[in-house]
């Protein structure tokens, strides 16, 4: 497992930094929509696996929305194509299910996916758009990354007690504090880091900025990770995929980051 982790972990992060940083906008912006769409269908394979319907709406009003947030930098084409993946799915639930009991259940499962996935993480393309975007991206990574590493090794050597167990059996507290940990030497590494004088001329973040901010991430990433493993355990499913060796899938590789995506996003656009 850990063989298959590092093996991963090495042929992408020079592929991520790649993108991140010499990718054009349109580039970027499909690479970051194609994983979002693999992500919609992972999610609706793990929530639909015996109704080819509603795996179908799930995944068309998931396109919706990514296409949307992909072309929508400033928000309203955004926000319109949340209406109308609503509208949408009332009709179909009006249209195509006869039980519209369990129809409108669904509908709520097949909104959460398209959003969760599609409008959450498309946030990134929004945040590259941004001064020092790049850099920004780059800190969410490290710092998710690190803090995963952090929480694996930690919790291996020392987890003794579970932090929930109905929801994770696996994540112990003291894994939790190992990410924590982590996600705080993230920051500081990010505030060192040389490249910002080399790109920026100076640091694009202070150092109690990048401390806050990683400690912030390092505790809502873990809540994401905890968000995804509620579905996983609600829909029956060990793993969301198998893209990456090692890693599981899609929504296995970004559920840390999805929540810190939007958080830093708007920290950005309201703050700075």
């Amino acid at each position: 497992m850990l063989r298959a982790r590092l093996a991963t972990a090495a042929v992408a992060i020079p592929l991520l930094l790649l993108l991140i940083f010499a990718a054009p906008a349109w580039l970027f912006a499909a690479v970051v929509g194609l994983i979002t769409m693999a992500g919609v269908a992972e999610y609706a394979g793990m929530a639909f696996a015996d109704r080819a319907g509603q795996r179908a709406l799930t995944v068309a009003l998931g396109a919706l929305v990514t296409v949307a947030m992909a072309f929508g930098n400033t928000g309203p084409l955004a926000f319109g194509a949340i209406a109308w993946a609503v509208v949408l799915g009332l009709v179909w639930t009006l249209l195509a299910r006869s039980d519209f009991e369990e129809g409108l259940a669904d509908l709520g499962l097949t909104l959460l996916g398209a959003l969760y996935v599609g409008f959450l993480l498309m946030h990134i393309v929004w945040l590259r758009t941004l001064e020092h975007g790049g850099e920004w991206i780059t800190f969410i990574l490290m710092a998710a990354m690190m803090g995963d590493s952090g929480g694996y090794f930690v919790g291996h050597a020392f987890g003794r007690h579970k932090l929930i167990p109905r929801v994770s059996p696996g994540k112990t507290v003291e894994g939790a504090i190992g990410i924590l940990l982590a996600s705080l030497l993230a920051g500081a590494v990010a505030w060192w880091w040389p490249y910002q004088y080399i790109r920026c001329g100076e640091p694009f973040l202070g150092w109690n900025e990048a401390i806050i901010l990683a400690a912030v991430m390092g505790v809502i990433g873990q809540l994401g990770d905890l968000s995804e493993s509620i579905m996983k355990r609600t829909f029956g499913a060990k793993e969301s995929g198998w893209l990456f060796p090692g890693h599981g899938g899609v929504l296995d590789r970004i559920d840390s980051v999805l929540f810190p995506v939007v958080v830093v996003y708007y920290y950005c656009v309201l703050f700075r």
